[in-house]
């Protein structure tokens, strides 16, 4: 069985990829409907990660539109993903970059708490051994 990739592995190649058309929207003559709106390249993404087009399309549109969509206090609803018949598939890019900021903080939480975790369970083996032997 091939690697699944993370939501972070996603959206961390989504950000990189896309992050350039998002700055380059020209408000004098735009090239689409919506600045926050990025027209996405679904099979570029799956290639990117190594898995088949359809798992990354049913990730973003299945998966992370509902974990990440939300409604505000008036009832609007802002979605992660979009298919447009104008455009075709695109993300929220500032969600995309709030999302991915949200794990990449989650993720320095996890990897010092495990550095801790390492640190103590050294100590107690280190401890344990010293007790057996003394």
């Amino acid at each position: 069985m091939s690697r699944i990739p993370t939501d972070f592995e996603i959206m961390e190649e989504l950000y990189e990829r896309y992050y350039d058309s998002f700055r380059k929207y020209a408000k004098e003559e735009p090239d689409r409907i919506a600045r926050s709106r990025v027209p996405i390249n679904v099979q570029e993404i799956a290639s990117a990660c190594g898995v088949e087009e359809d798992m990354i399309f049913g990730r973003i549109f299945y998966h992370f539109n509902k974990k990440y969509s939300y409604k505000d206090e008036k009832g609007r609803v802002t979605t992660f993903f979009v298919t447009d018949k104008f455009e075709g598939l695109s993300v929220n890019f500032p969600l995309v970059a709030s999302v991915l900021a949200d794990l990449k903080h989650e993720k320095k939480q996890n990897d010092t708490l495990f550095i801790i975790s390492s640190c103590a369970l050294a100590c107690s083996i280190f401890a344990l051994i010293v007790a057996i032997l003394f």
